[in-house]
């Protein structure tokens, strides 16, 4: 029984952390060094900022969609605009209706877009390169569309 209980106290403990002292410095190990460990120098993508570029990227392929397809709408329907009525109809086309709605939704997608961005650019130990990109995508697709509501409504 003194043998088995022995015996089980030498089994019991952990390769290389016995009362064994072969190896004074420890410095050999038979596992290699967890992953984990590299890892911790590496920084990773903030994930507000790579939302916020998807949803920039996203936006302008929306409106750039959105733009192309009322215009080969409104010309195929409507042709030559040559009187104000004809102006007037356009308005009221549903390609242009629909359009209006497509860009307010860009629209709000770009304000969400942009203020995932910022989150992502304050958030600290992370990489601030998709923030950054979303950001800007954002806020320029945010100034473009202001544009050119604004020059819409000073173009009469």
């Amino acid at each position: 029984m003194d043998n088995h209980h022995n015996q089980n106290n030498y089994n019991s403990y952990p390769s290389g952390s016995g009362s064994d002292h072969s190896d004074p410095d420890h410095s050999f190990t038979p596992y290699p060094p967890a992953p984990e460990d590299r890892s911790l120098d590496r920084l990773k993508h903030s994930g507000p900022g790579i939302a916020s570029f998807v949803i920039g990227l996203v936006s302008i392929i929306g409106c750039i969609l959105t733009i192309f397809m009322a215009t080969l709408a409104i010309n195929n329907s409507i042709g030559i605009v040559t009187t104000p009525i004809q102006v007037e109809e356009i308005a009221l086309h549903p390609a242009v209706v629909l359009a209006s709605l497509s860009i307010l939704v860009c629209l709000v997608l770009n304000l969400a877009g942009l203020i995932l961005g910022v989150i992502g650019l304050v958030l600290k130990n992370r990489k601030k390169v998709f923030a950054i990109i979303g950001t800007l995508l954002n806020g320029i697709m945010i100034l473009a569309t202001a544009g050119l509501v604004i020059a819409g409504i000073y173009m009469i």
